[in-house]
């Protein structure tokens, strides 16, 4: 027995209204089976794959890609093979948010597709790459960015320079053209390469060729929220210096033997430093209830984690950092960080976040700046590039490893008087690391 079924957008998660079809992952006339992947939305800071909850045909696709769509819209309908009643909207979180976090034996999706996330996969499109000859190295063998540039990496040949170079740069391996290649100008009526690059409308101004392209549901997301936050909240910000030469010292000798490939970040030693300083200043944990007057102080720590990926700055969220030792920290880090770049994280993953740390310095050379506090929160670091710089120790200028730190604050709840103590306290337990093992 038969029987026709719509298929609605399920609820993707708390606060979650709305999402961009990114891809259509199966046609009119399909078979699927249940839980398999059929399309792909972009809803808030997450890609997310959504299952079929049902075996059969589709029997019609009620959405287009790039189309905006809200949770309860009809999807598809499917014809399907046996008159079950399908609770339309209804899936299991785990199937319909989480891309392949957990870790277990080599996954591999219905149809028999390996453990990929959407970025990977289209990544892998562009490369004409079978996926199915990849082998992953994420959780449960899931494929990352990182498996496929490998993947597609031609075989290549030391070739030893003519000219004398240094030992660090004896081994580059490059192809030096034999004739200078000169810059010239595009002649009219070509296209730039740089727009081959650009998805959009392309159009002409006065001025020459535009292309016009869409905002994505992620940067949609991130532009309301810096919106918001830089509206509603007066920020103040406060840069210091921390010297951190002792604690490189200690970060380049860390070594446990009980643990392999564990890398020890300095972000590591920031966030146990930052949950340290919350424990003794508790106002820079908390959050304003504009409805009630009221401040909520936290009891837990959730530290939030800025993350540049492709699609934009995301902030998954390490819960109960302040219970963490710094390895465990590290761990986390690892996690999230990979996570967030390939994409393979939970909508869940980015909440309740009670206080925000982005790691401005690992995307370039940049010092100081003034962080987003992000609505729901009262503060902000942002840690910069940490460098060599004179320093004066002891009336003599020497050489130590500098780390720029840009704090902001609300200031409707948090004045000077909390927060300098606040950042004194994270710079003292970074300039002698001893503290740590209080």
């Amino acid at each position: 027995m038969s029987g026709m079924k719509e298929f609605r957008l399920p609820d993707l998660g708390e606060g979650v209204h709305e999402g961009q079809v990114m891809r259509l992952m199966v046609n009119e006339g399909d078979h699927v089976d249940e839980d398999q992947h059929i399309m792909e939305v972009e809803t808030d800071k997450a890609a997310v794959e959504i299952p079929s909850p049902v075996s059969g045909h589709v029997h019609k696709i009620h959405v287009d890609e790039k189309e905006l769509v809200h949770v309860g819209d009809v999807m598809f309908t499917f014809l399907t093979e046996s008159g079950e009643t399908v609770q339309t909207g209804e899936i299991p979180p785990e199937k319909a948010t989480t891309l392949g976090n957990n870790p277990g034996p080599t996954r591999r999706t219905a149809g028999g597709r390996k453990a990929a996330s959407p970025s990977v996969r289209r990544m892998a499109r562009d490369l004409n790459i079978d996926l199915s000859m990849v082998e992953g190295s994420g959780p449960g063998g899931r494929v990352t960015r990182r498996d496929i540039e490998t993947h597609s990496r031609p075989a290549t040949v030391a070739v030893t320079p003519v000219v004398s170079t240094p030992p660090e740069t004896a081994t580059t391996q490059v192809s030096i053209p034999s004739t200078p290649i000169i810059a010239t100008p595009h002649p009219a009526g070509t296209t730039s390469p740089l727009s081959s690059e650009i998805e959009g409308t392309r159009e002409r101004n006065q001025y020459g060729d535009i292309i016009r392209s869409p905002l994505s549901q992620a940067r949609k997301s991130i532009s309301q929220v810096m919106s918001t936050s830089w509206s509603m909240i007066p920020h103040v910000t406060d840069c210091n210096d921390a010297d951190i030469t002792e604690l490189e010292v200690l970060r380049r000798g860390f070594q446990d033997p009980s643990v392999d490939n564990r890398k020890i970040t300095t972000l590591a030693f920031v966030i146990r430093a930052v949950c340290r300083a919350l424990s003794t200043y508790p106002i820079l944990n908390a959050s304003l209830d504009d409805s009630s007057g009221e401040i909520i102080f936290h009891r837990y720590v959730n530290i939030g984690i800025g993350v540049d990926t492709p699609r934009g700055l995301v902030a998954p969220v390490i819960h109960n950092a302040d219970r963490m030792g710094i390895g465990e920290i590290a761990d986390q880090l690892q996690v999230i960080t990979d996570n967030a770049r390939n994409a393979s994280f939970a909508i869940e993953d980015t909440r309740g976040g009670t206080y925000t740390i982005s790691n401005a310095g690992a995307m370039g050379r940049t010092r100081y700046s003034t962080p987003i506090i992000t609505p729901g929160q009262v503060a902000c670091l942002a840690v910069g590039r940490a460098q060599k710089m004179p320093w004066v120790v002891d009336d003599e200028v020497v050489p130590r490893l500098i780390l720029p730190l840009s704090h902001s604050m609300d200031h409707r709840l948090v004045d000077g008087g909390r927060e300098v103590p606040f950042i004194g306290h994270v710079i003292d337990d970074l300039e002698n690391p001893m503290r740590f093992m209080l």
